[in-house]
């Protein structure tokens, strides 16, 4: 069984593949036009974009104190900021563009010494020129017509001092002052230099994060190399700064601690010394004891409450996290992963060796991670599963700071009442004996904080000293020989390939969304009903082709099968008449009628072909024209219209008075005759009943041709009188939906739907089994 349900599905893949491909084949000239509007656009722009040049430089960074798990992201912060970039666009004067003469591409190298700006020049286009008695005179170009001058003076001024004006700085080169042209230049708005600089810079970091490669592309590739050396030059400058920086300013707020705990601690000395000088008393040794066992009980209850707080605090910012939806994913938030870090060093745990395990766990997982990623993408399988293995050990991490909070709380809980015992005991000594030990607990507890902070002091001094990281350009930026975009035909080619495939993907989504009828398989598929035949699309250029001219002035040309004429639409017909004789499951058919879903399905015309086909062997057919509300047969047949079917069944005329004779042998045609109002109720009269009865006895075949489903049920009363139904559906433009909605009328009486014709088909949308030849 399951065999069966997978020959049916790799079936309908089948289908689905050959419906696209049909749809490609359709539609060939909108994937024409498409490819042509995406491929045009792209091979101009692609043939006239400049050449650039890329340049990389690579920077290493030697640690002696070992890796910080976040610098490196914090270094791709700094060096990816705008803040970095415009330090970079203003001291390398990249607002400042040079324009061609016309004939030879200049480049600031051979024209400038020097180029620098302010973060805000005065932007607009310059225009140097230069006169015989070496002088030069710059203008700010306003209009076509206006200019204003900036500066005057002579060559040799700008070419040995550089020239300072609005904002830029600019240094003429020794090679171009000797033998000046005039040249123009623009000077860019700042914004828009920065935004441009940023989007032409790249960076890498390797696996261990200490080298970092700095790429950059641009238009002129001596400027290409110098902007990346120079880039190279400002990021070492900026670390080493940074850093320098930083310790400068820990050692100035050291430094201010420890003097303001030094006379703190002065203080407290000089009121010892003193209250001693004024009492002749002093401690015995089991008093000191006390009072020195109660400084150290509150300095280490101290240093736990700032753990527990340290700790309560990261746990806090892992909350906030999970609250502001970054806590998703731990490739999601940088905050997240540098929490993370500062639990598991926090020096609390140095003694832990669970959590110990945890860090080097930590670390190892990380970067494994990032090297992954670096070379393919967070989407790597391999990338994910390390990520479900950093968020374990992130949970493990959690789970263990949460048992030491709680262990802290339960410690700080038994040093807080030892402290209460130690100053209860010492609250009950005589009153200057107590508050001698009140004095000399404070003066022990300033001293170690004096000795700590003087401690830490000195660390931050020797680390000013002493250099704890060396960054140095391991390998800068040569003037690239190539442009990175020399092939430009293999580029111009790839949008053609991409315009084509737009246009295969498009015309593939129209034929998604299209829900009309188009094949046999979509109506086996769709409406799971048989198709009886299939009509094809009808030019009547070609039935001139094949019938007699001087017939078609006497008949309508919609009667494409009035003679025997071997032509592709009569043959389709004669197969749709064998279908309907020979139907096993139904068996013999005297009486059917016809309906489709919607006007210009076809229905009345296929419904006249049919009727003569049936005639053509001798078959005594009778054609009733059942659409009582715009019957279109007496015109089809030239034949009145009056009276006819509707003047029957209201006992106006008799039956004889309606039966006209066509010019087919054995086809008889009543026609619709008068307009009444209510023709649905006449269809399912006792006349109707009476009309049956005699036609049957008289003809071997009753064809009614009833009004589209979505007009009237008049075809679904007529269905319940006759033997069989057959529904005309029109290929490509009857909707399935409604088909389906319409068919569901025939389910609720008591009617046979025979099956489909399908009309108005292409050779693409015939089945095999379906299609006529011409003879």
């Amino acid at each position: 069984m399951e065999s069966v349900f997978l020959d049916e599905e790799e079936f309908e893949e089948k289908i689905e593949i050959r419906r696209y491909f049909n749809a490609v084949v359709r539609r060939w000239w909108l994937v024409l036009i498409v490819t042509i509007a995406v491929t045009v656009p792209w091979v101009l722009y692609t043939l006239s974009k400049p050449l650039e040049y890329e340049a990389q430089a690579v920077v290493q960074f030697n640690s002696f104190e070992g890796n910080d798990p976040t610098l490196t992201e914090s270094r791709e912060t700094v060096l990816t900021s705008r803040s970095f970039a415009e330090k970079v666009v203003a001291q390398m004067g990249l607002s400042v563009d040079i324009e061609s003469d016309g004939q030879n591409q200049l480049s600031r190298r051979s024209l400038f010494s020097q180029v620098y700006t302010t973060q805000s020049p005065i932007p607009g286009k310059y225009f140097f020129e230069f006169n015989e008695n070496y002088s030069y005179k710059l203008s700010m170009l306003l209009d076509e017509d206006r200019k204003k001058n900036v500066s005057e003076g002579l060559i040799s001024e700008i070419s040995q001092k550089a020239l300072n004006v609005n904002g830029f700085s600019i240094q003429m080169a020794q090679n171009f002052s000797k033998n000046p042209q005039d040249l123009t230049f623009t000077v860019h708005p700042f914004r828009d230099a920065v935004k441009n600089f940023r989007s032409k810079t790249e960076t890498n970091w390797n696996r261990s994060g200490n080298l970092m490669t700095i790429t950059l592309t641009d238009e002129d590739p001596d400027l290409a190399a110098k902007m990346t050396n120079r880039l190279a030059e400002i990021f070492v400058e900026e670390s080493v700064s940074l850093k320098t920086s930083d310790i400068k300013r820990r050692s100035e707020l050291l430094e201010e601690q420890v003097n303001l705990a030094k006379s703190k601690l002065d203080e407290a000395d000089r009121a010892l010394k003193e209250f001693k000088e004024n009492n002749a008393i002093d401690l015995n040794a089991e008093q000191e004891t006390q009072v020195n066992q109660l400084v150290v009980e509150e300095q280490q209850k101290r240093n736990l409450e700032t753990y527990r707080n340290t700790l309560k605090s990261l746990l806090s910012k892992l909350d906030d996290e999970l609250l502001s939806g970054n806590g998703s994913s731990i490739t999601a938030s940088d905050n997240r992963k540098y929490i993370f870090s500062q639990l598991a060093e926090h020096a609390y745990f140095d003694n832990n060796s669970t959590m110990l395990l945890y860090r080097q766990k930590l670390r190892d997982e990380t970067e494994s991670w990032r090297a992954i990623v670096a070379s393919s993408s967070e989407r790597n399988p391999r990338a994910i599963s390390i990520d479900l293995d950093i968020r374990q050990t992130q949970i493990q991490i959690e789970d263990l700071a949460s048992q030491e909070i709680s262990l802290l709380a339960g410690e700080i809980r038994r040093l807080s009442r030892k402290a209460q015992r130690l100053r209860y005991n010492i609250g009950r000594l005589p009153a200057q004996q107590q508050r001698l030990g009140e004095l000399t607990r404070d003066q022990q507890v300033l001293e170690k904080q004096y000795l700590d902070l003087l401690t830490q002091y000195r660390d931050a001094q020797i680390s000013k000293a002493v250099e704890s990281e060396e960054i140095v350009i391991l390998d800068p930026a040569i003037v690239p020989e190539l442009p990175k975009n020399l092939n430009k035909k293999t580029q111009a080619s790839m949008g053609g390939v991409f315009g084509l495939g737009l246009g295969v993907f498009f015309v593939i989504l129209l034929e998604f969304f299209d829900k009309s009828v188009k094949t046999v398989n979509d109506v086996k598929r769709f409406l799971k009903l048989p198709v009886m035949g299939t009509i094809p699309l009808l030019d009547f250029s070609d039935v001139f082709d094949f019938q007699d001219s001087e017939k078609l002035k006497q008949i309508d040309q919609q009667l494409v099968t009035h003679d025997y004429s071997p032509t592709p639409i009569g043959e389709a017909y004669r197969s749709l008449r064998t279908n309907l004789l020979f139907s096993k499951e139904h068996g013999k058919i005297q009486s059917l009628v016809t309906t489709s879903t919607e006007p210009g399905d076809g229905k009345s015309f296929t419904t006249a072909n049919l009727a003569i086909t049936f005639a053509q062997l001798k078959t005594n057919t009778l054609l009733i024209d059942g659409d009582l509300r715009r019957g279109v047969l007496h015109n089809t047949f030239g034949l009145p219209k009056e009276p006819g079917f509707s003047n029957y069944l209201t006992r106006m005329v008799p039956l004889q008075s309606v039966l006209y004779e066509t010019h087919i042998p054995n086809l008889t045609l009543i026609t619709c005759g008068s307009l009444i109002p209510n023709p649905s109720e006449l269809l399912g009269s006792q006349q109707m009943r009476k009309f049956l009865d005699e036609v049957r006895r008289k003809y071997e075949l009753i064809i009614f041709d009833s009004p589209p489903l979505n007009a009237a049920t008049d075809a679904v009363v007529i269905g319940t009188q006759v033997d069989a139904a057959v529904m005309v559906i029109r290929a490509g433009k009857t909707n399935r939906e409604f088909a389906n909605q319409k068919l569901e009328l025939f389910a609720n009486v008591p009617a046979k739907v025979l099956g489909v014709i399908l009309n108005g088909t292409t050779s693409d949308m015939a089945h095999p089994g379906y299609s006529y030849y011409h003879y």
